[in-house]
Formats: structure tokens, sequence, C-alpha cells
């Protein structure tokens, strides 16, 4: 299992971006929320889904490119 955590600014989709919690591109401390444990980046996103319903997630390109959308 490992740590996942999402950005809490949108990108310019409109998507939250999804990252581990070794990520070189892990957002400050300020600029995140803890999503918890996860078997991979989809079932991170089902977590973070259910977390904050309505919000569209997106995977890292660097730790999470299964679940990276552009």
């Amino acid at each position: 299992m490992t740590e996942y955590y999402t950005n809490t600014n949108k990108d310019k989709y409109g998507r939250y971006e999804i990252h581990t919690a070794t990520c070189s591109y892990l957002p400050k401390p300020e600029n995140r929320a803890l999503i918890g444990l996860a078997s991979d980046c989809h079932d991170a996103i089902r977590k973070a889904k259910a977390k904050w319903p309505g919000n569209e997630f997106d995977g890292c390109y660097y730790c999470s490119r299964p679940c990276h959308k552009g």
C-alpha cells in the first residue's frame, strides 16, 4: 500500500492531481490533502472521489502515470 495525496488546487483542466507521498512533484503541505493508503493510483482516485464527491482527479505524470489524463 502506498500513501497518496491530492493537490488542493485544480490544474488547467479543472482536475485535482494525485501524487504518492514520495513523488518529487508532491505539492507543498499547504496545497495538498491526504487521500490515504491505496493499492495503486486507480484505488487512490476511487478513494478521493468518495471523500470529495463531484471533484475530478488526474494522476501525476511522474508518480501515477497509469492514471494520468493529460
